[in-house]
């Protein structure tokens, strides 16, 4: 009996990962999100959620229920694969002045953060919001704006830029900031303050030098913090702006780009174990790609034909490949760019995956073979007008680019 109950659930394993894997051989090489003749409006800030979902933001009435401003949008790639006649699409803000934008969440994107302009009045706060229940919960009630919201996988972690001094620092500039859920009174916004006593319980601030602190991302469980920053964080009379990596077990701060020339746009893997970021560093006038190994201490300049200028890295959430945007044409297939490309980490092969005839922009990957991005042209050729949101499967595609 007990090897039968073992042997049970050791399939019920596997067909669990079998059925999060499938995606790929179902989903078509191109998906537009949403369909043609859904999107009158302007879609921004696309990202993933585990290998399912994709969030993003939009002022289009998508489900025609008379929406209106700036909503945050969910698709769901498994309801789509099943019911290819379904939007697929689930719509999780609605107030209609408060500008909801850059949604982030873990792996199962059932809680969702994001800041906002509540009721059109103010600076902008981080929001919370379940995508099972509706609730809303405001995380931040600040003088300044915060924002740029990131969640760790397990949905337990929030990283995010803002300029409110909500420990009286008296430092100035945008810093970083950490929230665990698991600590926080819900229904006190930061500065929380009860009976007359600051009370900030589950917040945390990783910078605290004046400067421009920004784009922090998070891995699992929020242990590992990288971002941006252009102030002196470690005395070293540093002025132009690098990448840094937090250990918020030690609160101790490594910075992980070699310099000189500015470093942007850090994305790290589910494990921290893998940083890849921009940097203008390479001596040849233009931006690289690099890969910091946290365990090894070890960077690497990802291979790129010379001269080819390399920028907006999302690196796949298991590290196993990087997409990034290009205005060269780095496989000499008569590209005039921005173009999409993705580098396999593990097989260090460049594979094109646009080629499209106007902009693209805005990549970011999943912890599978999707990516998701922002184009105009018409990639889909549907007659579908200005900037649609697309989605690509790299198994589909076969080193091929759309369209």
């Amino acid at each position: 009996m007990r090897r039968a109950v073992i042997f049970f659930f050791v399939l019920m394993l596997a067909l669990r990962g079998f059925a999060a894997e499938a995606f790929h051989y179902i989903t078509p090489a191109l998906l537009q999100i949403p369909p043609v003749g859904q999107n009158p409006g302007t879609i921004q800030d696309p990202q993933w959620g585990g290998l399912r979902y994709v969030l993003f933001d939009s002022d289009a009435d998508l489900l025609s229920n008379d929406s209106t401003g700036r909503q945050i949008f969910v698709f769901d790639l498994q309801q789509r694969d099943v019911d290819t006649s379904s939007l697929a699409l689930t719509q999780v803000t609605a107030a209609p002045l408060d500008d909801n934008r850059r949604p982030a969440t873990g792996h199962h994107a059932i809680t969702i953060a994001y800041d906002a302009q509540i009721g059109g009045v103010g600076p902008r706060q981080l929001m919370l919001i379940n995508r099972s229940t509706g609730i809303r919960t405001q995380l931040t009630n600040g003088a300044s704006d915060s924002t740029n919201a990131s969640f760790d996988d397990g949905e337990r972690v929030v990283v995010f830029e803002s300029a409110a001094d909500f420990f009286a620092k008296g430092v100035g500039g945008t810093q970083i900031y950490r929230i665990d859920l698991r600590k926080v009174q819900l229904g006190c916004p930061f500065p929380c303050v009860i009976n007359g006593t600051i009370n900030n319980a589950g917040l945390s601030q990783i910078t605290t030098k004046v400067g421009t602190n920004r784009n922090a991302v998070t891995s699992t469980g929020g242990k590992w913090i990288v971002f941006e920053s252009d102030a002196d964080l470690l005395n070293s009379g540093q002025t132009e702006n690098q990448i840094y990596l937090y250990n918020s077990k030690t609160w101790l701060t490594l910075r992980v780009s070699p310099g000189p020339g500015a470093a942007r746009n850090p994305t790290i893997t589910r494990d921290g174990g893998r940083i890849v970021f921009e940097s203008d560093a390479d001596g040849t006038g233009s931006t690289q790609l690099f890969l910091y190994h946290r365990a090894k201490k070890t960077l690497q300049q990802i291979p790129t034909p010379p001269g080819g200028t390399c920028t907006n890295p999302s690196i796949s959430s298991n590290g196993h490949a990087v997409a990034f945007l290009s205005s060269n044409d780095l496989l000499s297939r008569g590209s005039d760019g921005p173009e999409l490309y993705s580098y396999d980490l593990k097989k260090n092969v460049l594979v094109q995956l646009t080629n499209a005839p106007a902009s693209v922009s805005s990549p970011a990957y999943s912890s599978g073979v999707f990516t998701v991005f922002l184009a105009d042209g018409d990639l889909a050729g549907n007659g579908s007008p200005g900037t649609q949101l697309y989605l690509v499967n790299l198994f589909a595609l076969a080193n091929q680019a759309v369209p």
